[in-house]
């Protein structure tokens, strides 16, 4: 590695590390107060990005916990996404494995989830299926094959994570939470970000269909674990959310 090239990377190494850690070398020694200062700011900037890409993350476990998650994630995770707004893709990953979080099995998914929504109201726009196209192809909706909705998402978890984000909103219901896993399909079909749970036979509908299968098949896949699956509802629940962008010509 080049003289320069060394530099840089002590930089940023710096950059990240703890408040009272040293300047890098090379600073000129007079200037290290002034470094320290464009630390903490990026700091605060990249802080700043997290509590507003995870809110209830940030809610759950309080401002002051939050700060000190975040610092010790900076210093682990020096790749950044080139717009703030989607900095932080691995928070989830290291939720799960940071030891003070470890009373909280829950936060991991719920980290995923925030991301999923922050990714699908990012993702490229597209046009969603027209019903009538369906309703032209009712004879054979079971050989047809879709393309997925770019602003699409599905988490599964095993904690109620869609339970315990609505009742961190402003808005949301009181009601006692019932502790069971919870899978949840997120897509933004327009300017909205849904959200749509689905049971263990609608997550195998859905897989099925993101991976290109017929809808035939996908149904076989689900009623393998849920001979009651109702394929009708099913479809019509994805229809209504948005899911699909067209059908499959290959």
């Amino acid at each position: 590695m080049n003289r320069a090239g060394a530099f840089y990377d002590d930089f940023s190494n710096a950059l990240m590390a703890s408040d009272d850690a040293e300047a890098p070398t090379g600073i000129d020694p007079a200037m290290t107060g002034r470094f320290a200062i464009y630390r903490n700011n990026v700091h605060r900037g990249l802080g700043d990005a997290l509590s507003a890409a995870y809110p209830v993350v940030c809610k759950l476990v309080g401002t002051d916990f939050f700060d000190g998650m975040a610092r010790e994630f900076f210093r682990t995770e020096h790749k950044r996404a080139g717009s703030l707004a989607l900095y932080g893709a691995s928070f989830a990953d290291f939720i799960e494995v940071f030891p003070a979080a470890s009373s909280l099995p829950y936060l991991a998914d719920m980290a995923r989830l925030e991301r999923a929504r922050l990714e699908v109201l990012h993702e490229a726009d597209a046009n969603t299926i027209a019903t009538e196209t369906l309703t032209t192809r009712q004879d054979d909706l079971a050989s047809l094959a879709f393309v997925i909705h770019p602003a699409c998402r599905l988490i599964c978890s095993a904690f109620p994570i869609q339970s315990i984000w609505l009742r961190q909103q402003d808005d949301g219901e009181k009601d006692p939470i019932r502790h069971i896993g919870e899978n949840v399909l997120i897509t933004r079909p327009q300017m909205t970000v849904k959200h749509v749970n689905l049971d263990l036979a609608g997550v195998l509908f859905m897989r099925s269909l993101m991976d290109g299968a017929m809808v035939g098949d996908a149904y076989a896949a689900a009623i393998d674990i849920d001979p009651k699956f109702d394929v009708t509802a099913n479809f019509a629940k994805l229809i209504t959310a948005g899911v699909f962008a067209g059908l499959r010509e290959d």
